[in-house]
């Protein structure tokens, strides 16, 4: 592993970004300049070079100029591998975890600092964020927050708990975390790495630190095909959703409150819904009526929604009628609701 230089014991920065690059030519110059237009300017950026590519070292190497950028180079260790690699060498007293897909807003660091300057107290602050549609930059209508189903607005005055997050959206990745918070958790280090962050944030709520959310979009993302937070091959699907059912059931039955036992219920009658619902589609489309009649009443059972009851329905008349027409709703359903 390459390191960088350390950093002047007397000037710790309050912010430290963690990036890890790997593939991401094209999207890393766009990471690295949204850091470095911060309105507030006490902050360092840790980049991992996650794979010794020299494309990664030539685009950030221009930038090292200015002390607060940094460059880690080593062998391929994933993505968690490079966040914890970046982490050992920040200085930062407040860590944000940034993919190099990914950005913030020019006011993510005042703002953070704002809440947390307000009350020490706080372990972590999170925010809401907006999605990159296509590569131009052209952002989603609605925020991750709203597009995950939030159900209650953030209020900075509230602490988050357990069944908030078992029984809702992830909070956002891009969060400013206190250094000793990150380091007693062991950083994004679990046995659910697929949803390492909402592991994370739940581990994190159980040990009792206070951690708040905040209904500014400071962050900026993209999904890519296939990428593990929108996974779309079943198998990977299925992956996705025993990890997170993993880290819900062991959150809520460590907790032993009876509002997080109450909100991990939910959720698993929801989830097994969906399972339900696509299990009968894929049946449906491989031919396989049985399976997907079955699938269909299980879905029923678990929820009495208008459509599962007309799936059920349309698979006792006529299942092949409903193999024609559902790829036709799905694309007059894409023109309609388009990003």
């Amino acid at each position: 592993m390459s390191l960088p230089p350390k950093r002047p014991e007397a000037s710790p920065p309050m912010f430290s970004f963690l990036t890890t690059a790997y593939r991401t030519e094209q999207t890393l110059p766009r990471t690295v300049e949204a850091v470095r237009t911060q309105t507030r300017g006490d902050w360092e950026l840790v980049v991992v070079d996650n794979g010794y590519s020299d494309r990664i070292a030539q685009l950030v190497s221009p930038h090292l100029g200015d002390p607060r950028v940094r460059l880690v180079r080593q062998r391929n260790s994933g993505p968690t591998g490079g966040v914890m690699a970046a982490a050992a060498v920040a200085g930062g007293r407040y860590l944000t975890v940034l993919n190099s897909d990914d950005a913030v807003a020019p006011e993510f660091c005042a703002r953070m600092g704002e809440v947390l300057e307000a009350d020490p107290g706080i372990a972590a602050v999170t925010c809401d964020a907006r999605l990159f549609v296509d590569p131009g930059g052209r952002l989603h209508r609605r925020s991750y927050l709203e597009t995950a189903g939030m159900r209650w607005r953030p209020d900075v005055g509230q602490r988050l708990r357990v069944a908030d997050v078992v029984d809702g959206p992830c909070p956002y990745y891009s969060a400013a975390i206190r250094r000793d918070v990150w380091d007693a958790m062991d950083g994004l280090v679990c046995d659910t790495p697929i949803v390492d962050d909402l592991d994370f944030w739940l581990r994190v709520l159980l040990a009792g630190y206070d951690v708040r959310m905040i209904p500014d979009q400071l962050g900026l993302f993209r999904i890519e095909q296939g990428s593990e937070s929108r996974p779309t091959e079943a198998s990977r699907l299925e992956a996705f959703e025993a990890q997170r059912e993993r880290a819900l059931v062991r959150a809520a039955t460590a907790s032993g409150a009876p509002a997080d036992a109450a909100a991990l219920g939910r959720v698993l009658r929801r989830l097994r819904y969906d399972q339900a619902i696509r299990r009968a589609r894929a049946g449906l489309q491989a031919g396989d009526v049985a399976t997907a009649r079955r699938q269909a009443a299980v879905a029923f059972s678990l929820r009495r929604t208008v459509r599962s009851g007309a799936i059920l329905l349309a698979l006792a008349a006529s299942p092949g009628l409903l193999a024609r027409v559902h790829p036709i709703k799905q694309r007059v359903q894409a023109r309609l609701n388009p990003p």
